[in-house]
């Protein structure tokens, strides 16, 4: 055989195998391709159907985050000053305190204590009394709340003087706590509830009978929420006056308002 010949036999096999070299790398080249493709597709359903799972779980924690939460953020608990006198002439007021414990229904009255009432009433409506906590219990005395701070120092960053009572205090009725040393009917946002008559002549509600009355009136317990308030009172601590045994959340206070079907009350004292 010719040189050129056989040269031209090695070319033409060389050139065969380079083919198929080609061809086996383009298969391989597809291959890959489809597998990878294959894995998109796999990847994109799995997704696909965890989303399809999810997003309801996801909107149903939310809805229920909201609805725990009232659908609010963390109310204000802080004011620069007192709130303006903003009452409805001729309307009569009544707070509810839904407690851990049970609902306290208050009787207001901004025809005898008008200070006192917008003041309770705006802070009720600002939500904030909303989670704090009763965290004075007096043995057959009181129980005491309104602390934005739970330990009896706290308040909403202001004061203003309620009106006291022209008759004193009675089981049932709902006062504005205040310091030793402050004037007459100095408020903030502590308020307490007497719970019991006074077990010893001379203490307990014996003793907040003394004239001049010294705590801003804010209304009375109706009948029926008595037993919530002394229910609480049962918690008072071995010592008889401090943090209660248990403890006891406001969950909220809501004001409720109705036209006024009385006329010519006696003022409260102030």
């Amino acid at each position: 055989m010719p040189i050129g010949a056989e040269a031209l036999l090695d070319s033409a096999a060389v050139s065969k195998k380079a083919k198929r070299d080609r061809q086996r790398l383009n298969r391989e080249a597809r291959r890959d391709a489809e597998l990878a493709a294959t894995r998109r597709r796999k990847q994109w359903r799995t997704a696909r159907t965890i989303g399809i799972f999810a997003v309801p779980l996801i909107v149903l924690f939310l809805v229920l985050q909201l609805r725990n939460s009232g659908g609010t953020s963390e109310p204000t608990r802080s004011f620069s000053k007192p709130p303006a006198q903003t009452l409805k002439p001729d309307t009569t007021y009544t707070a509810t305190i839904d407690t851990s414990e049970g609902k306290m229904v208050v009787a207001l009255d901004p025809a005898t204590a008008p200070k006192s009432v917008n003041n309770f009433v705006f802070l009720a409506r600002k939500h904030f009394y909303d989670g704090l906590t009763f965290h004075r219990v007096a043995k057959d005395f009181v129980i005491q709340g309104g602390d934005p701070k739970g330990d009896g120092s706290g308040g909403p960053g202001y004061k203003v003087q309620a009106e006291t009572p022209a008759s004193g205090y009675q089981v049932g009725s709902v006062a504005w706590a205040k310091g030793g040393q402050e004037p007459a009917g100095t408020a903030g946002s502590q308020f307490f509830v007497v719970t019991s008559p006074s077990p010893t002549p001379g203490q307990g509600l014996d003793s907040l009978n003394q004239q001049p009355y010294q705590y801003g009136i804010i209304g009375s317990l109706s009948a029926d929420s008595l037993p919530v308030a002394q229910k609480i009172g049962s918690f008072a601590p071995p010592s008889g006056d401090g943090k209660p045994t248990k403890k006891v959340t406001i969950k909220k206070v809501t004001i409720a308002e109705a036209p006024s079907s009385t006329a010519g009350s006696t003022p409260a004292s102030s």
